[in-house]
C-alpha cells in the first residue's frame, strides 16, 4: 500500500477586502480509497490586516458515522488582536466505581428500599423494585451473573459508608446546573469573538 501526496496552495480574502491569506498544506491518498489533510502553514498577506488580527481555529468535535467523515468541523478566522477564541466546554464525564455509581443515581432511602426488595425476594427473577432491578442488570453487564448476595453486600457497605461518598443524586444536579451555567456563559463568549471576527473562506489559488 503506498500513499500519494499532493500539495496545493488555497487563499482566502481577508478581513478589509484589500488582501489575502494563504494555506499552504498537502492530502495524501492511499490506495484504498482513504485521505488525509495536513495544513502546512497560514499566513496573512495583508499589510493592513496583519497589523490587526491573527489566525486562530474554532475547532468543534461531532458524532458521525465513520463512511460520513472525521467529525469534526474546523473554521479559521482572522480574530482582532487583543481577543481569543475561548477554548470550548463540555460537560463532565464521570467514571465511577461500581458502588459510586448506585450512590450517584439512587437516594438512600432508595438504596436501602432495593436492599430490603433483595432479601425479600432472594432472587432476582421475584424483585419488585425497578431500582433493584436495574441495580442487578447492571451488575449482570460486569460480573456476568445475578446473584443477589453479593450485590446486597454492595449495598450494605454503601449503607454504612454513605457519609464518605462525595456524588449523590442532589450534588450532581446542583453540579450539572452550575456546569450548564459555566457552558452558556462560555458559548456566548465564543459567540462574540466569531461575530468580532472574519470567517475565512479558502479555495484553490488557481481559481482566483
Amino acid at each position: 500500500m503506498s500513499w500519494d501526496r499532493i500539495d496545493y496552495t488555497e487563499l482566502s480574502e481577508c478581513a478589509c477586502g484589500k488582501g489575502v491569506v494563504e494555506r499552504r498544506a498537502y492530502r495524501r491518498d492511499d490506495d484504498w480509497g482513504r485521505s488525509e489533510t495536513t495544513v502546512i502553514s497560514e499566513e496573512i498577506l495583508c499589510d493592513s490586516c496583519k497589523d490587526t488580527h491573527h489566525i486562530e481555529h474554532y475547532v468543534r468535535h461531532y458524532f458521525c458515522h465513520r463512511w460520513d467523515g472525521d467529525g469534526i468541523s474546523d473554521k479559521a478566522y482572522l480574530v482582532p488582536n487583543g481577543i481569543s477564541i475561548p477554548a470550548h466546554k463540555s460537560k463532565r464525564a464521570f467514571s465511577f466505581r461500581e458502588d459510586e455509581r448506585i450512590v450517584a443515581e439512587y437516594p438512600l432511602e432508595e438504596i436501602l428500599r432495593a436492599k430490603e426488595d433483595m432479601i425479600q425476594s432472594r432472587y432476582s427473577t421475584r424483585l419488585t423494585r425497578a431500582s433493584s432491578k436495574k441495580i442487578v442488570e447492571a451488575y449482570f453487564k460486569k460480573h456476568k451473573k445475578k446473584s443477589l448476595p453479593p450485590i446486597i453486600q454492595i449495598l450494605t457497605a454503601i449503607e454504612e459508608n454513605y457519609s464518605s461518598y462525595q456524588w449523590t443524586p442532589e450534588k450532581i444536579a446542583s453540579f450539572r446546573l452550575r456546569e450548564q451555567a459555566e457552558i452558556d456563559a462560555n458559548n456566548d463568549s465564543i459567540q462574540n469573538v466569531l461575530a468580532r471576527s472574519f470567517e475565512l473562506k479558502f479555495r484553490g489559488a488557481s481559481d482566483e
